[in-house]
């Protein structure tokens, strides 16, 4: 069997074979030619019959997928619900009220303490970021982030103390 294809039909891989035999017998350039379009062909009859057998692992990959992520969401739900019940969310209110208030009352011109509460508001806001994590692992960065308060995050680059970020 021509590059040990296993699994495709038996009648395309001796198809394949005939069709190199030809081309090393060929007297004509045209013929070799020929048989390298059609060798191409069979080829890629080949490679289709292999793909059209990977398709039919799709629906057991997606079972075995399909629970890992009812695994991870369902824990995920259960955690959103908690960072944002209605008692947490008035609560992170008031605070990010009384820093704004805070800062106006201390002389702070309102603009610059608007973007320092909005930096404020980013910062006690654990779900924007968790959504942010988990927003970049489904966009594909590998899984890439830093973890606050850890020298090297799940997946992250290693902090040096050399050389600027």
């Amino acid at each position: 069997m021509v590059n040990g294809k296993v699994g495709a039909p038996e009648k395309l891989e001796e198809l394949l074979d005939e069709l190199v035999e030809g081309i090393r017998n060929a007297k004509t350039e045209e013929e070799v030619e020929l048989l390298k379009k059609k060798a191409e062909i069979v080829e890629d009859l080949i490679q289709t019959y292999e793909g059209d057998k990977d398709l039919e692992k799709i629906p057991l990959l997606m079972e075995k997928v399909g629970d890992m992520v009812e695994d991870i969401l369902q824990p995920l739900k259960e955690l959103l619900n908690e960072l944002y019940s209605p008692e947490r969310v008035q609560a992170m209110g008031r605070s990010v009220a009384e820093f704004y208030k805070n800062l106006v009352e201390a002389g702070m011109d309102k603009e610059a303490a608007l973007e320092l509460t909005k930096e404020y508001m980013d910062s006690i806001n654990p779900g924007k970021k968790l959504m942010e994590m988990l927003g970049g692992l489904i966009k594909g960065h590998g899984g890439r982030f830093q973890v606050p308060g850890f020298p090297q995050g799940f997946g992250g680059d290693k902090k040096t103390d050399g050389g600027s970020e």
